[in-house]
């Protein structure tokens, strides 16, 4: 096993993998990419990921350059079934959420976090929208099961994590979803969990 994790600290992305990688009890090496000083966008590393995105998991010869992707491939090679189940309708509830943290959540809370924290160009009133639909669905959801997608943690737990739990650096308030923040303490309370780094 020869696994390396193109990282950069503050990216909720590259903290899904970091936090799959730890919960898996895996051993990697960490490549931190300042991302300020455009670390990701030169061409050595454009050789790894063509769009110059964070991060990047290499296994071997293997080389993954999306978040959810490398979620599904480090399941599928070195997790049980328990994290993405073989069943037609355990699968399929599993894609809603990988589908949920590319499309609502990126939307929503990551969007509002690149505005407030890093003053990304982007419109942060449609940003609070987004976010207030997503949690209000999942507070929903939450409210009468432990688990995003099945009675148990599964990779559509990690994958929607990362940047729910730094929703306030966008100023985006949990307080009122209860449901939601009992979700974010059980995957905390899993074994080798990691926590994702606060920067406000």
């Amino acid at each position: 096993m020869d696994i390396t994790l193109y990282e950069a600290i503050v990216s909720g992305h590259a903290h899904r993998v970091r936090l799959f990688l730890s919960l898996l009890d895996l051993p990697y090496q960490s490549v931190v990419m300042d991302m300020q000083k455009g670390a990701h966008k030169e061409p050595e590393y454009r050789k790894l990921s063509p769009l110059g995105q964070i991060p990047t998991l290499v296994d071997g010869d293997v080389v993954i350059t999306d978040s959810t992707a490398a979620l599904v491939y480090l399941a599928k090679k070195y997790g049980d079934e328990k994290w993405l189940p073989e069943d037609p309708v355990g699968a399929a509830r599993i894609q809603r959420w990988l589908s949920t943290a590319s499309g609502e959540l990126f939307r929503g809370p990551v969007v509002a976090r690149g505005v407030k924290l890093f003053g990304r160009d982007y419109h942060y009133d449609d940003a609070t929208m987004w976010a207030g639909r997503l949690l209000k669905w999942m507070d929903e959801e939450l409210s009468h099961r432990n688990w995003l997608a099945a009675d148990h943690a599964t990779i559509a737990d990690v994958a929607m994590y990362s940047y729910l739990r730094v929703a306030n650096e966008g100023d985006i308030d949990l307080a009122g979803y209860l449901a939601v923040l009992g979700w974010l303490e059980r995957v905390e309370d899993l074994e080798n969990f990691i926590p994702m780094t606060i920067s406000k």
